[in-house]
């Protein structure tokens, strides 16, 4: 065998449990095994492939490999569905790793009953904090209730989509005996909600550090009211659906001094009085306000005039807000020169003007979403001094539905040195060869062209159907979930 010293020179000392130099032996390349590998490494091999191998195949090798296989390490968040002729084998699996599991997914098929649940669910899964029931089909109060007796300690449950949790369900969430540690619930797009529902749970001895309720349009001023006024030390996150409520809903919200995260979708009925408000919430680092299609323009210069309450924001969304102009621009660039993601969809009143600000001063910048805008050119982006801070800050750009911008033929070398994204559908004025041009001279560039065609320095000589648009959203997903707040900036 060939033994190497490793040292600063030939080996990189971040990779060993210890700084010190240690001698290394590498087998033969011809007689080299898996089994060679120490316990550790294997580890971090099995890391790397799908649970269902891992059980079906890698545990089936040995003694050893069956140990390592069921390494709590390995274990940490686990995603299940659920059929009838799965129910066999999760049960031993779930058996062998219940006090591993801190993160469980779970789905089921519709013919699935609480029998089987209750049949491959483990008696106790201590170490479970976070539950993930999303879009379940089928979920009855008494599967809830098995989920609660045998995962007491979950902090963050979600129950997104799901048509059967109603205001019955929250009633028995809310209960002293259920989850008495729970700290972020989310209920999105759950329909059957009322404000009756949202109430039993406000009022209750759960201290609530983030509540979703996104999507569920029915509910009143009144029950955010009584969310905000029972919850205010503890809520620091909320999502709403603004379809149904006023500026009064916000009022309160000034009330909760650890929000830091307000999102209020489909906001057509706040007015600029609702700017007001929320210019007082000085502990926000991310604002969301999609389709204010009743602010001012005057409302949002106010919001974000000295004295800078708004200075902590790092995410900004605004999209078909349609006061946002220039001027909005030249006040938020001012206020909030630590903003990292600044979405501007559909805000058809910025033009190059409001590029140029965005460019020259939001140097911190890494996602910009500038959809649908078709007043910019995108020179701006370009050579030159202008923009060195935000070009070395970016990390993706969504341009789709702006009609102009054909000088991007030279963003690959010049002010965006590491995009690696532009989403161009619907651009008609930047045309095919540009597109070629920048995805051949910038190596990891990946670029939807007007027609919707994922193009990248390998694609580009492959026919149209070879160019699957969902690989696109995939890669852009996998550098999204890393920012923080990211998922809120982006329809991708």
């Amino acid at each position: 065998m060939d033994t190497i010293l490793a040292s600063p020179d030939n080996f990189d000392i971040s990779m060993t449990p210890t700084t010190a130099c240690v001698a290394f032996e590498f087998p033969n390349p011809q007689s080299f095994s898996l089994q060679d590998l120490p316990d550790h490494v294997l580890l971090e091999v099995f890391k790397a492939l799908d649970r269902s191998e891992l059980c079906s195949a890698a545990a089936m090798v040995c003694r050893r490999w069956y140990r390592l296989a069921y390494s709590p390490s390995l274990w940490k968040r686990v995603d299940v569905h659920v059929s009838k002729s799965s129910e066999e084998s999760l049960s031993h699996v779930l058996d062998a790793i219940s006090a591993a599991i801190r993160n469980l997914a779970l789905t089921k098929d519709d013919e699935t009953t609480d029998s089987v649940i209750a049949a491959i669910l483990p008696s106790s899964m201590p170490s479970l904090t976070v539950l993930d029931l999303g879009f379940m089909k089928g979920l009855t109060l008494s599967m809830l209730d098995l989920f609660i007796d045998r995962c007491p300690h979950v902090r963050s449950l979600n129950l997104e989509g799901i048509k059967e949790v109603c205001d019955q369900t929250l009633v028995l969430i809310a209960s002293p005996s259920a989850w008495p540690l729970l700290e972020e619930l989310c209920i999105s797009h759950c329909l059957a909600v009322s404000d009756a529902g949202l109430s039993a749970i406000s009022v209750s001895s759960k201290r609530l550090r983030c509540v979703n309720v996104d999507g569920i349009s029915q509910l009143s001023d009144e029950s955010i009211e009584r969310l905000a006024i029972s919850q205010k030390d503890h809520l620091e996150r909320l999502y709403l659906d603004g379809l149904e409520l006023s500026d009064q809903a916000i009022l309160p919200l000034m009330e909760c001094k650890n929000l830091s995260l307000l999102s209020v979708s489909f906001c057509e009925n706040l007015t600029d009085c609702a700017l007001g408000y929320i210019k007082e919430m000085a502990a926000l680092s991310h604002l969301h306000l999609r389709k204010g299609t009743e602010m001012s323009e005057n409302g949002f210069r106010q919001l974000f005039a000295q004295p800078n309450s708004m200075a902590s924001l790092r995410f900004l969304n605004l999209s078909e807000c349609n006061a946002i102009n220039d001027r909005c621009i030249e006040a938020i660039s001012l206020c909030c020169p630590n903003l990292e993601a600044l979405c501007l969809s559909w805000c058809w009143s910025v033009t190059e003007r409001g590029l140029i600000t965005i460019v020259e001063r939001l140097g911190k910048c890494r996602l910009l979403c500038m959809e649908g805008i078709k007043s910019i050119f995108g020179g701006c982006l370009l050579g030159g001094e202008l923009g060195t801070s935000f070009r070395d800050s970016i990390r993706f750009i969504n341009l789709h539905n702006c009609n102009a911008g054909s000088s991007f033929r030279d963003v690959p070398n010049l002010n965006l040195a590491q995009v690696r994204f532009i989403d161009l559908r619907q651009c008609n004025m930047i045309d095919d060869t540009t597109v070629t041009e920048m995805v051949r001279r910038k190596k990891d560039l990946i670029v939807i062209n007007y027609y919707g065609e994922i193009l990248d320095h390998i694609s580009i000589d492959r026919s149209a159907p070879e160019r699957n648009h969902s690989a696109y959203r995939d890669k852009v997903n996998e550098i999204l979930k890393d920012l923080p707040g990211g998922c809120c900036m982006t329809a991708i």
